[in-house]
């Protein structure tokens, strides 16, 4: 009965948590190009803009295909327990860099990077695009797993996580 009310309660909480896409994309949009050229003198204005847009727009889309639940924790205890097929941090990271190497960009560089590599409970992955020039850890992290499907960026040298 304990399980059965549990299962209740979080197929119920999942239909209050879903998350939207943001008001102003294409603001979105803009401020992430402007992030991504500030990485370096080299890096094209068309290259940055069409990475922004690409990882913007399928971040939106995949929020929605997974059917995102907020915060990106209880996504994950969904998942974990069949109640979502997908949007764990792997399912972000794998899909996003799908999509980026479909791109024919010359002057930025992407790869995908995991945090704590191995243990099971606290490895994170995600996405950095950094400039043709420099190194991963001078560039830029994409990770909407971290506000649960909404597009989040920061400067690798800046983050949280143990790249």
């Amino acid at each position: 009965m304990i399980i059965l009310c549990c299962l209740f309660i979080a197929l119920v909480g999942t239909a209050c948590t879903h998350v939207s896409a943001p008001e102003n994309i294409k603001s979105e949009i803009e401020d992430f190009t402007q992030a991504i050229k500030a990485l370096s003198a080299e890096v094209l204005v068309t290259d940055a803009s069409q990475i922004s847009r690409v990882l913007i727009n399928t971040t939106i889309e995949l929020a929605d295909k997974y059917n995102m639940a907020s915060p990106a924790l209880y996504h994950n205890m969904l998942v974990n327990s069949g109640f979502r097929e997908k949007g764990l941090c792997c399912h972000w990271a794998e899909d996003l860099h799908a999509k980026l190497r479909e791109l024919q960009i010359s002057s930025l560089k992407l790869d995908w990077l995991v945090a704590r590599h191995g243990s099971q409970l606290r490895e994170h992955n995600t996405v950095v695009i950094y400039a043709a020039d420099s190194n991963w850890s001078e560039g830029i992290v994409f990770d909407p797993w971290r506000k649960a499907g909404v597009p989040y960026w920061t400067k690798v040298t800046g983050d949280k996580y143990p790249w």
